[in-house]
């Protein structure tokens, strides 16, 4: 196909605000008025790609995400599996960040078309607010928590190992390095909260000493008798985490001296 061609091919199936620049041999630069939303368009090459046309990103939607998130975050858990989803439905390939199609039997828009959708539903992953969307506070709990505490000190979904052997009453994170260790319970719904308070309760019958956090997705949202109930018996507890991180660093850094200490050297 020629240049014009493949241009009218992009427009019939995509929309009719495209321009194509050559760049060199065997290269495009595709002009679309798809943006992220910082105001940058999506970069969009048409090239040669071991002896294929392909249209690709040459790693742009990536790189504008690692702006606004940890990229370990699309390692694992929804944001993964997001990533993954859109690259499958939209016949996309990627190569060590760059995302790409191949443009079978000449279909060029269907091509073009099939990367932007790619491109919008991977970068979307970036708005999954830590404060609105339950699968990711888990993880963002998680990745905060690992920031702040060694790995090794870190013990998940912990349970007594004599006293509680069928683990009647987990703990979400048990953390030592302490005078005594500290049980955080992540709070994301109406039954996690009246199984934390029950879980302090059976602890403190066993005369277990500890220091209790929970840390609410969305305290606003929970049933108020079961707040109330939780508020009684934990040590401290936390609204939400996005507005109280530096809050909680600060309670880790009390209940575990050395934590200051090793971030002032």
């Amino acid at each position: 196909m020629t240049e014009e061609q493949i241009l009218k091919s992009f427009k019939s199936v995509v929309c009719s605000d495209i321009r194509i620049v050559e760049e060199g041999l065997n290269r495009f630069h595709v002009f679309t008025p798809f943006r992220f939303n910082d105001g940058d368009r999506y970069l969009i090459i048409l090239k040669k790609k071991q002896s294929r046309w392909v249209l690709s990103d040459e790693c742009h939607t990536f790189m504008h995400l690692s702006y606004k998130l940890d990229m370990e975050a699309l390692s694992e858990g929804t944001r993964f599996d997001i990533v993954n989803s859109a690259k499958e439905e939209f016949s996309v390939n990627e190569d060590d960040g760059e995302l790409y199609v191949e443009i079978p039997d000449e279909e060029y828009g269907h091509s073009l078309f099939n990367l932007i959708q790619a491109i919008s539903k991977i970068y979307d992953t970036s708005f999954l607010s830590r404060d609105r969307v339950k699968t990711t506070f888990i993880e963002d709990l998680k990745e905060t928590i690992q920031g702040f505490i060694p790995k090794e000190s870190i013990s998940y979904n912990w349970h007594h190992p004599t006293l509680d052997t069928d683990a009647k009453y987990p703990v979400d994170y048990r953390i030592d390095g302490g005078s005594v260790p500290i049980f955080i319970f992540a709070l994301n719904s109406d039954k996690k909260i009246d199984d934390a308070t029950i879980t302090i309760l059976w602890h403190e019958k066993m005369k277990i000493k500890f220091y209790s956090i929970g840390i609410y997705e969305k305290q606003e949202s929970n049933n108020r008798k079961s707040v109330a109930r939780l508020t009684d018996v934990c040590d401290r507890s936390f609204s939400s985490l996005p507005d109280n991180i530096s809050r909680i660093e600060k309670i880790f850094s009390e209940q575990i001296p050395q934590l200051s200490v090793a971030s002032t050297e």
